[in-house]
């Protein structure tokens, strides 16, 4: 997993503040919405998985941590982004 991000250098020919600021929080709004999607309004549930064998569920659960992981990894990318453009070089407060 990256540890700290390259974060963008705001220039005169380089896209605008304003915009970066609307994109990033628009990915960190859509990323968090799919993050509930999946643990609260996907059923998941090993019943759906026996009739294939011993093996189904602990594979879909497996894939279900990978696919949560990533999801988290752009959660935390669109998060310290939207932090560096909202307040520069200042750590997170989870991160002091």
């Amino acid at each position: 997993m990256i540890k700290e991000y390259t974060m963008p250098c705001i220039h005169m020919n380089g896209s605008g503040e304003t915009s970066l600021r609307r994109q990033y929080n628009e990915l960190f709004e859509a990323v968090s919405e799919a993050q509930i999607k999946l643990l609260f309004d996907t059923d998941f549930h090993g019943r759906d998985y026996y009739p294939l064998g011993e093996e189904a569920w602990d594979k879909a659960y497996q894939e279900r941590q990978e696919v949560k992981e990533a999801m988290d990894t752009v959660y935390q990318y669109a998060k310290q982004h939207m932090h560096f453009l909202e307040y520069g070089k200042e750590p997170l407060p989870d991160e002091s």
